[in-house]
């Protein structure tokens, strides 16, 4: 599963600021947004989540969990955001996005661009196409006008 916050809806999406300490505000704010997001799904999925920290790859930082009983999720906090979810067993992969789709409903509330984003999560196989660094640049330079 893997999905691409191109409309910035979710309240955890760090934002670039100028300044470090704006930097360091906007990350402070987005942690305890991202904090009571997984606290939410938490509740809606019916397993612990624990959290495994903080990856910087490729100048771009990963918030991963993992679940007590297999998987694990990946939060790429940037702009746009990205969520992206790891199971062995399709069950276990369906309970999870209807967690995560109740979380999200519970968050954004209905709307247009909302429901747009949270109908398009969806489970995937491994033989589909997942969301990969290059893909995010991508939307991400077409975002922001770049080339």
């Amino acid at each position: 599963m893997a999905s691409l916050d191109i409309g910035e809806l979710l309240p955890f999406a760090t934002k670039e600021k100028k300044t470090l300490k704006e930097t360091l505000a906007e990350q402070e704010r987005a942690k305890k947004e991202l904090v009571k997001f997984i606290d939410r799904l938490e509740k809606n999925y019916g397993e612990i989540i624990f959290y495994m920290g903080v990856d910087l790859i490729e100048a771009k930082s990963y918030e991963r969990f993992i679940f007590e009983n297999g998987g694990f999720f990946e939060v790429m906090v940037g702009t746009p955001l990205a969520l992206n979810a790891h199971f062995i067993r399709e069950r276990q992969a369906r309970k999870f996005c209807d967690a995560l789709r109740k979380t999200l409903w519970e968050i954004l509330g209905k709307g247009r661009i909302s429901d747009m984003f949270v109908n398009s999560i969806e489970v995937n196989s491994e033989e589909d196409q997942s969301l990969t660094y290059n893909k995010w640049d991508k939307v991400k330079s077409i975002k922001g006008g770049g080339a």
